[in-house]
């Protein structure tokens, strides 16, 4: 058997002293490194800006993305639901390259209103723009996708745009239910839906668990997925597919609702693989009710 040796601890310091003298001075300590200093970013500064002058901060949209109002809007906000707008623009890189418009003139385009269809920042530079409104914006180039100025290295944006008009597609043709007089909602994740039916009672959330039936079409009116007769058990949480749980949230027992799913969000209705590459899909989603029972006695599968 191994026995380990108890052993008293020193209370006192222990004087370690040459023979015959003082004992050694003590070493001074070396001096601390010193800390790198990294320099702070500049502000940006409007007067730097090509295009409109403008002044001051500016509000942050979303990371990177800062907007003067220059002239203010008279008309309706930009709708959420809204995929296109007209805009009238002037654009340049921060050397001065102007990519849009010239000096006098300013393209007036058709132009997606979602970052999926254009690039990351784009869409938060339209935050809750109204009609006539003239707003100039700066957009860091840093990690953008699909970004509009070619160029090593990338080179930060400067827009001056102004909202003409909305462009919302006509859904009257969507297969399975009719949306009738709903009307059209979104998000900036690019998902879209209308609520055909919303009774009174407690919304979904995430986290809880619901009775769902519903029916998957493809945009060219293909019958593509459905629950049949009997509704399924889904959690409202991280193991679903985000657009599915997005559309979700907000429903009460009873509800149906139209989701627009663009393609970029649809790969988790796909995990075979069967879904045909750059599809839309439109769902038809009827929440029947809690798992504990409490159904809606008026629910039915959509689309039937």
């Amino acid at each position: 058997m191994l026995m380990r040796t108890a052993t008293t601890a020193l209370t006192a310091p222990l004087l370690l002293t040459a023979c015959g003298g003082e004992p050694p001075a003590a070493k001074a300590p070396p001096p601390a490194a010193e800390t790198p200093t990294v320099a702070a970013e500049p502000a940006l500064d409007p007067a730097t800006l090509p295009g409109l002058t403008v002044t001051g901060d500016g509000t942050t949209y979303a990371d990177g993305v800062v907007g003067w109002t220059v002239t203010q809007g008279t008309g309706t906000p930009l709708d959420p639901a809204a995929e296109a707008a007209v805009l009238r623009v002037r654009a340049w890189t921060m050397d001065g390259r102007q990519f849009f418009g010239d000096d006098l003139t300013w393209d007036e385009l058709v132009l997606p209103t979602t970052n999926s269809n254009a690039f990351d920042g784009w869409s938060a530079a339209l935050t809750d723009m109204e009609v006539g409104e003239v707003r100039k914006v700066w957009i860091d180039a840093t990690d953008r996708q699909a970004w509009p100025v070619q160029g090593q290295p990338a080179q930060d944006a400067v827009l001056d745009i102004e909202l003409v008009k909305a462009v919302t597609p006509a859904d009257a043709e969507l297969p399975g239910a009719a949306v009738g007089d709903a009307s059209r909602r979104g998000s900036s994740s690019g998902l879209r839906w209308y609520d055909l039916s919303m009774p009174a009672g407690a919304p979904l959330q995430n986290g809880d668990s619901a009775l769902v039936s519903m029916v998957v079409w493809l945009d060219d009116g293909t019958r593509w997925k459905d629950t049949g007769g009997t509704p399924v058990r889904l959690s409202v949480d991280e193991a679903l597919m985000p657009a599915l749980r997005e559309g979700l949230v907000g429903m009460t027992p009873g509800s149906s609702r139209k989701l627009i799913v663009p393609a970029e969000l649809g790969a988790g209705f796909d995990p075979m693989g069967e879904l045909p590459a750059g599809s839309t899909l439109i769902v038809d989603m009827n929440y029947v009710g809690d798992v504990t029972g409490n159904a809606s006695a008026s629910a039915s599968t959509p689309g039937q």
